[in-house]
């Protein structure tokens, strides 16, 4: 099953650049009524990204499982003697 994309923090970006653009070039007037659903929407895209992220299970450095372990998938010791050299 893949993950859909939604780009929620792409537009969050393109919002805070687009206000930008609103500062410098228009009145203060339409700055301060956009200011507050702008940034309630770039903090909740944020926001709700990380949580996301903490509720997901830790994923293992090691991708390659037990078998890089120097143990079979049966638990059992791959190498004969131990693993001294003699």
């Amino acid at each position: 099953m893949a993950v859909q994309k939604t780009f929620k923090r792409e537009v969050a970006i393109a919002l805070l650049l687009w206000l930008v653009y609103v500062v410098e070039v228009k009145d203060v007037g339409i700055v301060e009524v956009l200011v507050w659903p702008i940034f309630a929407f770039v903090t909740a895209a944020f926001g709700l990204d990380q949580y996301s992220k903490l509720q997901q299970p830790p994923k293992s450095p090691n991708r390659m499982g037990t078998e890089g372990s120097g143990q079979y998938t049966s638990g059992q010791d791959q190498y004969s003697d131990g693993g001294y050299d003699k």
